[in-house]
This record gives C-alpha cells, sequence and structure tokens, in this order.
C-alpha cells in the first residue's frame, strides 16, 4: 500500500505546526499560524500565514534568532 501523495497545501499545513510548535516552545503564546491558498498569474500559490505578534513577542523572536546566529 502506498502512501497519500503529499499536496502543497499538507506541506504548508506541516511546516505551518513547526512554526506553531517553536513558538511554544520558546514560550510565546500566539495564536495558530494558518495556510492561505491564492492565485497569482494564473497559478495557484499556497503559502503559511503566521500569527500575528505583539511588539513585545516580535522583539523576543528577534532576540532568540539573533543568539542562535551567533
Amino acid at each position: 500500500m502506498t502512501s497519500p501523495a503529499r499536496t502543497p497545501y499538507s506541506a504548508c499545513a506541516e511546516e505551518a505546526a513547526k512554526l506553531d510548535a517553536a513558538l511554544k516552545e520558546a514560550g510565546i503564546n500566539a495564536p495558530p499560524s494558518t495556510v492561505q491558498l491564492n492565485e497569482e498569474d494564473g497559478f495557484k500559490v499556497t503559502r503559511v500565514a503566521p500569527p500575528l505578534l505583539t511588539p513585545s513577542q516580535t522583539a523576543r523572536v528577534t532576540r532568540m534568532v539573533k543568539a542562535a546566529r551567533k
């Protein structure tokens, strides 16, 4: 038996779940990410829409990313 095909939507949904888990692990309580399907120039485009963070949450994530890059 073969596994079902991985669609662009399911791939984005998996990445959204990873992002939400990483934010939760960092102690940031944010609404869940969503997956958006749009059409651009006749092509269907699927993207992860990250949650809107408060300014303090954004600053915290920025500090974490800068510290990880060192």
